[in-house]
């Protein structure tokens, strides 16, 4: 299962571990490198359905000969079938039919993205997205759920505090040590401010009939460029987000199923992005708003909805500060938008947490996995599909389409990130079966700084395909709290290698605790890879 507490995902302190590679992967020559092929084998596509009837309450009762399903247009043969009912609304109209049990083996629990927005928030709109995240996970979430953890902040970017693990316990200590710090860099409410100045007291009055505003004339010169540049700022931090966002959504294209993003944020101020349109005066060109950032936002919004993410905003803004104001300036709208254009609900008043969580529970709860096989085409294409259901009255959500996988080597940075921590730490990784090897605690040079030395043979037959072009060797060592205490690695071409095996090893200085270690070997080109483990047990003195 997935584990992982990754500390930092867009800008990685990195550290060369030359000495844990031997001499013997000097490239002693350059090779012609054959062009890579994969093989075209058959594989199980996995599709998540939420059904409804025209009430909205959940559809419990289909079998599998009640659906459809079309790739590419043409319909296949559904193989696999599967009920999830993890709650049931109550409804004193109907009696609900009895649950059944979930499946032993699931084919595809839910996902869920817990998102913490800190650049467009405040304290007060942390700490209650802090207690609405542990309400979630306490009182809503379902043992076989799979949660991951991720921050934004315009400084520190877009991190993964937490991979998709169902150790929501875990999950549930990142998020109480998510502290006030994180919040470095954030857009705070310059956007109400600076409308709030231009209509020098109500911002419902900046776009009215004649109005016409010249911050030169009431600030002078210098404190009027002061506003432009400042707001400037916010529209980069505005593009930023956007940014981030369709890296991500490309990242989890290669994640199986739908993904469900609980977004704690107070919004991108609309205005910021569309401006402020009148329907009677003159219209500045602030307030028609920027092209650019609109196109940035509406490729996030195709972005997400194209890797099957359905976002849920809990919107953090305080309700105090939304009245006698202009909705426009605010952020509510930006989520709406995002909300409506990936099949998720918007929620408002962040103090109703507590019913705003058990409705995304009712949305998310009850649902189908259909499967069926097809033929694996590495060539990254984006194939749509529809699933359809035979009984009248009634509506599906399901994903839109996926994407074929593609060559290694044309991932971007944060999808070979994801691709490192998939192959590091999971069970079954994507798109490989890694080739698993020994990793031994060994004993430490008494005359040397070093209480941990790992040492690894690896059998060169087994690794060979590996081993052909650069390759890249990771090692990472997680504390108790499964903190990255260690990160290295390096980075080379390999030469051919002569012998059965080769030695691979490294020594570290660390405090006492248990350890859990591992080293990585993943070609560069083909992201083909081999993994060893172990856990080191450092005594205290």
């Amino acid at each position: 299962m997935h584990k992982l507490v990754w500390g930092i995902l867009a800008a990685l302190s990195i550290l060369i571990l030359a000495s844990s590679i031997p001499n013997d992967f000097s490239a002693q020559s350059q090779q012609e490198q054959t062009q890579l092929r994969h093989e075209v084998k058959v594989t199980l596509k996995l599709v998540q359905v939420y059904v409804t009837d025209k009430k909205g309450n959940p559809v419990v009762d289909l079998t599998g000969d009640d659906f459809l399903i079309f790739d590419e247009g043409k319909a296949q043969k559904i193989t696999e079938f599967e009920k999830h009912l993890l709650s049931l609304p109550s409804s004193k109209e109907e009696a609900q039919p009895e649950a059944p049990e979930t499946p032993a083996q699931e084919l595809m629990p839910r996902k869920f993205f817990l998102l913490f927005d800190f650049a467009f928030n405040n304290g007060i709109g942390l700490e209650k997205a802090r207690k609405a995240a542990i309400h979630f996970i306490d009182n809503q979430v379902q043992p076989t759920d799979e949660i991951s953890l991720l921050s934004y902040s315009a400084i520190k970017s877009l991190k993964m505090h937490e991979y998709l693990t169902t150790d929501h316990k875990k999950v549930r200590e990142v998020v109480k040590r998510i502290g006030m710090e994180s919040i470095s860099g954030r857009a705070e409410n310059f956007e109400a401010q600076y409308w709030q100045a231009k209509a020098f007291a109500n911002p419902a009055e900046a776009t009215r009939a004649g109005t016409v505003f010249d911050p030169k004339e009431i600030y002078g010169e210098e404190r009027e460029w002061g506003w432009v540049q400042n707001r400037q700022e916010s529209k980069m931090q505005a593009n930023n987000f956007a940014m981030k966002m369709i890296e991500l959504a490309k990242a989890l294209r290669y994640v199986p199923g739908h993904k469900l993003v609980v977004l704690l944020s107070s919004g991108v101020p609309y205005s910021l992005v569309y401006g402020v349109q009148s329907p009677f005066g003159k219209i500045g060109v602030e307030e028609m708003g920027e092209f650019w950032l609109q196109q940035k936002f509406e490729d996030m919004l195709k972005e997400l909805s194209a890797a099957n993410c359905t976002i849920y905003a809990l919107d953090t803004q305080e309700l105090s500060t939304t009245i006698d104001s202009d909705l426009r300036m605010q952020g509510a709208s930006s989520l709406q938008r995002i909300t409506s254009a990936t099949g998720g609900k918007y929620f408002g008043n962040i103090n109703n947490y507590e019913q705003h969580v058990e409705k995304i529970q009712e949305l998310t709860g009850c649902y189908y996995v259909l499967g069926y096989y097809v033929d694996d085409k590495w060539d990254g294409a984006y194939r749509k599909i529809k699933v359809e259901v035979s009984r009248p009255g009634c509506n599906v959500l399901a994903q839109r389409g996926y994407f074929n996988p593609k060559p290694f080597k044309e991932y971007n940075n944060l999808e070979k990130m994801l691709h490192l921590v998939d192959l590091a730490l999971s069970e079954e990784p994507i798109f490989q079966t890694p080739f698993r090897f020994p990793l031994e605690v060994v004993p430490c040079s008494p005359d040397g700084k070093a209480n941990l030395c790992l040492a690894a043979q690896v059998p060169l037959d087994e690794i060979r395909d590996i081993l052909t072009g650069p390759v890249e060797m990771v090692t990472v060592i997680f504390d108790e709290k499964e903190d990255i205490a260690v990160l290295k690695k390096s980075q080379r071409k390999v030469a051919s290698l002569s012998g059965e095996r080769v030695s691979l090893g490294g020594s570290f200085s660390l405090p006492p605790g248990t350890y859990k270690c591992r080293l990585i070997i993943r070609n560069l080109e083909t992201g083909k890879g081999a993994v060893a483990s172990a856990t080191a047990v450092i005594a205290g003195q």
